[in-house]
């Protein structure tokens, strides 16, 4: 499944669920003319509320993410990658934010950000989910 939520976690699972469906489709996870999951079925498999998938969708298909076909679902938008990937640099831009906050808060010097960063890119490009913390020494 190209989507999960974390229930114990602070970001509401509506923001989760949205983000998670923006990410998909920009990096070609989800691509254009791929049929969702019935807002039900999706629903079942997260354990949330229906409403909450129903909200994510409609507000995606404003966006022109995905588009709904009567009596035959949900599907992902013809030009929904370049609307994913903007929305996917967004949340990039966000959660890079955050990071930076975090680093200063620990006192980090820019130049140790940066070493983590690159260590982070150097993981990722590997196929790895993270770093550990000898690695670069």
């Amino acid at each position: 499944m190209y989507v999960s939520v974390d229930h114990k976690s602070r970001v509401p699972l509506y923001v989760q669920l949205k983000e998670q469906l923006h990410l998909a489709v920009a990096t070609g996870v989800l691509r254009p003319g791929d049929q969702l999951p019935t807002v039900r079925d999706l629903a079942v498999r997260l354990r949330v509320n229906p409403n909450t998938v129903a909200r994510v969708y409609r507000e995606l298909q404003a966006e022109g993410l995905f588009v709904s076909r009567q009596g035959s679902g949900t599907f992902v938008a013809d030009d929904a990658r370049a609307v994913g990937q903007a929305e996917g640099r967004a949340i990039l831009r966000q959660r890079l934010a955050e990071a930076a906050s975090l680093a200063h808060s620990l006192d980090l010097s820019a130049a140790e950000l940066r070493r983590l960063t690159d260590d982070a890119w150097q993981a990722a490009k590997a196929g790895r989910e993270e770093v550990t913390p000898d690695e670069h020494d």
